[in-house]
């Protein structure tokens, strides 16, 4: 599987498509995105809700978290 070129990113990205970016397996990212959940965004990778099951990442927060700044968003359940 080849990585996504950053250009060719989605501006909102599931968590397959930011896992295939990153070049790490699906359910490491999704461990990822449970953790910044779960430590109300202090760790992981920078997800948001799209709905009640969906998470997403916007690509900006990706871009952020590969080059070690924060995500834009605190994490919210409203």
């Amino acid at each position: 599987m080849n990585p996504l070129p950053l250009d060719e990113l989605p501006d909102v990205l599931t968590i397959p498509e930011a896992a295939r970016f990153l070049r790490v397996s699906t359910g490491a990212a999704y461990g990822l995105a449970r953790r910044y959940r779960a430590t109300d965004g202090r760790e992981g990778l920078p997800v948001f809700m799209a709905g009640e099951r969906m998470m997403r990442i916007a690509k900006l927060d990706l871009v952020r978290y590969i080059s070690g700044g924060s995500a834009r968003h605190p994490v919210s359940d409203h």
